[in-house]
Order: structure tokens, then C-alpha cells, then sequence
């Protein structure tokens, strides 16, 4: 017979395998549980799409997003954000550049700068210390060095001019794997904005007579 203190010691252990569905999902409940706005949480959750589907650990870089004061300088999130939103202007980020002095987790730019790329035509070269990025318009990025650095760290963003090298594939698999620490840690967030039991919603709950005809 199992032991079953071995069997949830096990199960707890073991490291989960998400879809891009799902980490969307969690992500935009996490987001909104840690107080962020709903636009926030729709951008965010698109993001850690986009950084699962490049193959980098999105988890880690939402939570240590998360785990700072929305209001704290350096956020990833908001500065992806006014990136992409000025991305269709003539003095906007995708054609002028952008320098940010200190930056958490710039990995999570990425994707903003995939979208303001697309949207503008203009091919973005991303930098930071031991790291760099060239996102094309609607092309999987090149990237070297550190993609998942933690920073706070000095980030450059810039136009970059095509050199007609080859191009770069995307990971025929996402990363989808999450750590159960991680997990609880997006789960305990996401929990933060749902409604919970009581003895009237309980009652309320189920068919309230029979169905036979």
C-alpha cells in the first residue's frame, strides 16, 4: 500500500507543464491579484505568452515583477508598455531609442519591443549588460548572453539596421515548465481576487430539484 504522506510530498515536488492557455490564464489572474490594472494584467499575461513561446522563464520574471510595488521605478511591465503604445509615432521608442537607467527583469521588454517592431517596420536592438536582443517585424528574435537577467540593470533600446544574416527560428516547443514554487507563488496571487465561500453561496449551489421527467 502507497504511502500516501510520500505520494503528496511527491506530487508536490514535481515540476508542472503548462499550455500558452494556461500560463495566460494564470498570469493575468496573478497580475490582477497583485493589484495591477486590468490593462495591465491583459498585456502582462500576452507577454508571458510571448516570452514561453521564445523559451525563456517567464514565471520567474512575472514574479519578481510582481513582488515589487506597482508604483516602484524600474518596472518592465509599464515601460513595455509605453513602448509599444508609442510605437506608431514618428518620435516614439521604435525610432529614436530609449535608454532606462535602472530596469528589473528587462528580459520581460521583449515582447513589447516584438509588437512595436511589427507595428512601426523597424527592426529594435535591445542591451544590457551581457545581453543582447534583435527583434525583427514579425520574425522570432536573436538574442545572446543573459536573457533572463534579474537587474536591476542599465537597458538600451535602439533602431537597428538589418544586416541580412540569417534568420532566427522559434522553439518548436514552448517553455510550459514551472516549478512548483513558482506555481504557489502565482497561485497565492491569483487567489487574492477570487470570491470566497460561504454558507449562502454554498446553499446556492447544484440543481435545487429533480430533472426526471
Amino acid at each position: 500500500m502507497p504511502d500516501c504522506a510520500a505520494v503528496e510530498m511527491h506530487e508536490a515536488t514535481q515540476v508542472l507543464h503548462l499550455s500558452l492557455s494556461e500560463i495566460g490564464a494564470l498570469s493575468l489572474r496573478a497580475i490582477r491579484g497583485a493589484g495591477r490594472t486590468w490593462g495591465e494584467a491583459e498585456e502582462g499575461a500576452a507577454a508571458a505568452c510571448w516570452l514561453a513561446r521564445a523559451g525563456l522563464d517567464w514565471a520567474n520574471a512575472l514574479i519578481g515583477i510582481l513582488s515589487r510595488p506597482a508604483s516602484a521605478p524600474g518596472c518592465p511591465l509599464r515601460a513595455g508598455m509605453a513602448i509599444a503604445d508609442s510605437s506608431g509615432l514618428s518620435d516614439g521608442a521604435s525610432h529614436r531609442g530609449q535608454r532606462f537607467s535602472e530596469l528589473c527583469h528587462p528580459g520581460f521588454l521583449l515582447p513589447f519591443c516584438a509588437y512595436a517592431a511589427a507595428r512601426s517596420g523597424q527592426t529594435l536592438r535591445l542591451n544590457w549588460k551581457g545581453a543582447k536582443a534583435v527583434i525583427a517585424p514579425g520574425e522570432a528574435p536573436t538574442m545572446t548572453g543573459d536573457m533572463d537577467a534579474v537587474g536591476p540593470l542599465a537597458v538600451r533600446l535602439e533602431p537597428h539596421a538589418p544586416t541580412g544574416t540569417a534568420r532566427s527560428c522559434w522553439p518548436r516547443v514552448h517553455l510550459g515548465t514551472v516549478e512548483p514554487g513558482q506555481y504557489a507563488a502565482l497561485n497565492a496571487l491569483m487567489l487574492r481576487i477570487t470570491v470566497p465561500t460561504s454558507a449562502d453561496s454554498l446553499a446556492g449551489a447544484g440543481a435545487r430539484g429533480s430533472d426526471n421527467d
